[in-house]
């Protein structure tokens, strides 16, 4: 390369770097003239209804030049001390005047109560709601509905509603700030119009109480519903909504388990010769009683060898007489 050639090559990349460096520096001055804003945003999400007892642990600043910063924000971290949400925020969300309960003009539950829902109060006992931290505001909790029967199928525990909002214990609507129990002989919860009609009459049938849920748990409860007759046998499985009621009165219907495989012991044991039969047990309910059958099953032909299956304790129906005989005619008599 010639040495002038060089020498141009040289001057060209000393101007370009010296035109780049002019002008970040331009920039950099133009920006260090722009006013900015900082705006407080949640570090994580935060419920409604939480108290902002120490708000720097909870909100970040983030700058914004002025201008462009989100309307209403609040920037000051002062003015979140001590004040309660009035809706839910995201990681990442500002936070204004309008998501803060104010105490002196904003008292009441219709401040805290979501968009369609109802407040409606439960009558308690201490042991209902686990001692009071099943009643502390902005909690979430199943509600148990228990009611008792004329017979065991007829007596059932059920999930009646799940993941509720608890509003109030008697007429506190914030929890205590020592995170205690808080026990009441009341406690308010946010439902829908439907579920209201729900809560009334399950109240007036049997007993409700309130199982307090994890935090952020939203998870279905794996059981619904427990009937006497399975807690008694130890059968207890869960049921669906879809499920017919069980029947509050009368005599219980007859139902037959599955059939159960039982060891080839005793009096079903097999004779030697015969097929290789499957033995089973079936379970007779009659009436109040109860009788178990064995028999064997052919796995080829699928026919049944026992003695029969009889109905026990059953009195037998009246023996109808066999008429009798009708006498031979006899013709009558010629003249």
């Amino acid at each position: 390369m010639k040495p002038k050639t060089l020498i141009l090559m040289v001057v060209a990349v000393s101007c370009g770097l010296g035109a780049s460096y002019m002008t970040s520096r331009l920039l950099a001055d133009r920006e260090s003239d722009v006013e900015k804003v900082q705006v407080l945003i949640a570090k994580k999400t935060l419920n409604m209804g939480d108290i902002l007892k120490t708000p720097e642990d909870l909100f970040d600043v983030k700058m914004y030049p002025s201008g462009e910063e989100p309307k209403a924000a609040i920037t000051e971290i002062d003015k979140l001390r001590g004040r309660q949400l009035k809706r839910s925020l995201r990681n990442g969300d500002f936070v204004t005047a309008d998501d803060l309960i104010d105490g002196k003009t904003e008292s009441g539950l219709k401040y805290i109560l979501p968009p369609g829902h109802q407040a409606v109060g439960i009558r308690v006992t201490p042991e209902s709601i686990a001692g009071g931290f099943a009643s502390l505001p902005h909690s979430r909790v199943n509600i148990i509905w228990t009611m008792r029967g004329g017979t065991e199928r007829a007596s059932f525990a059920k999930i009646l509603l799940e993941n509720i909002l608890v509003l109030a214990a008697d007429t506190s609507t914030r929890v205590n700030e020592n995170g205690q129990a808080m026990p009441a002989n009341v406690v308010t919860v946010a439902l829908k119009p439907e579920d209201v009609l729900k809560i009334e009459l399950a109240k007036s049938m049997g007993t409700v109480a309130l199982a307090l849920r994890g935090f952020n748990d939203s998870s279905r409860s794996p059981v619904e519903k427990v009937d006497g007759d399975g807690l008694r046998t130890g059968t207890v499985q869960g049921l669906t909504n879809a499920e017919e009621p069980v029947e509050t009165s009368g005599a219980p219907p007859v139902s037959l388990p599955a059939l159960t495989p039982i060891p080839k012991t005793g009096a079903t044991q097999p004779k030697e010769g015969d097929p290789d039969f499957q033995n089973f047990k079936l379970h007779i309910i009659e009436g109040d009683q109860q009788r178990s059958v064995n028999f064997k099953l052919d796995p080829k032909s699928k026919e049944v060898i026992n003695d029969g299956v009889r109905r026990s304790n059953v009195p037998p129906g009246p023996q109808i007489s066999p008429a009798p005989p009708a006498p031979d005619a006899v013709p009558p008599k010629k003249n």
